[in-house]
């Protein structure tokens, strides 16, 4: 579940949309997750995360969600609770056709403060094995910017880097590497770097241990301000039936 709120910044409003969708997660798209589903076709699984989170700033709250994946493609809705007892949600679907080695990718996602942003875009398997995705951003006032990226698998996980065009024209650069550094243990480390050279990063260390897990996610601002968010959660995972 991606629910980090929105910052603010008084210029460049095209970089603040663009820091802002990024960082929340609705832009980059892992190798490992499309790469799942390239497998043969297996029963569906299952995992659902609940659990609760502390922010620097002194909020907190409760969260869960629920990811799907099998026969081509990955589901995953979330859900947010603050103090205040407002909802953010998060919905995703992934699918991909191992045939072809084409896919796709929509997803929605609305913050406590009722603001809505959404992604639609395509994915294609080059013939290095690497995966292009192009597709468009909605921001919460109905702008729109074009984005398109490269995902490389390594040994460790995958590298993507790519591009993404504000309302206003203007480029902005990000590049994130995720690493699986044991069983249970991941990193990803995103930056953003505006059209001006400003820069903002999304740096995300999870662990789980049987069936328990703990993410902290570090956000630093233009401005060099840094918000950290600390999760703690449980993991249920659970297969579908085959068929006969």
């Amino acid at each position: 579940m991606r629910y980090i709120q929105p910052y603010t910044m008084k210029s460049n409003h095209s970089f603040k949309l663009v820091a802002a969708l990024i960082l929340a997660g609705v832009f980059i798209c892992l190798f490992s997750n499309l790469h799942a589903a390239e497998a043969p076709v297996k029963p569906k699984r299952t995992h659902t995360r609940t659990g609760t989170y502390q922010n620097s700033n002194g909020k907190s709250g409760t969260f869960s969600s629920t990811v799907t994946r099998g026969n081509g493609e990955a589901t995953r809705t979330g859900t947010a609770t603050n103090q205040a007892g407002q909802t953010a949600t998060h919905t995703a679907d992934r699918t991909w056709d191992k045939a072809t080695g084409t896919g796709t990718v929509t997803s929605s996602s609305t913050g406590f403060n009722g603001a809505t942003s959404s992604r639609t875009g395509t994915i294609v398997k080059n013939t290095d094995g690497s995966l292009s995705s192009q597709g468009t951003v909605t921001g919460p006032a109905g702008k729109t910017s074009t984005y398109a990226d490269t995902t490389v698998k390594t040994a460790s996980g995958s590298t993507t880097t790519g591009t993404i065009t504000g309302p206003n024209g203007k480029t902005s650069t990000v590049a994130s590497t995720f690493t699986k550094t044991a069983p249970g243990d991941y990193t990803r480390d995103t930056t953003v770097t505006g059209p001006n050279g400003q820069t903002a990063t999304k740096d995300v260390t999870t662990n789980i241990t049987n069936g328990t897990g703990t993410r902290v996610v570090e956000v630093t601002k233009p401005d060099g301000t840094t918000d950290t968010r600390t999760e703690t959660f449980t993991v249920a995972k659970t297969d579908a039936p085959s068929k006969p």
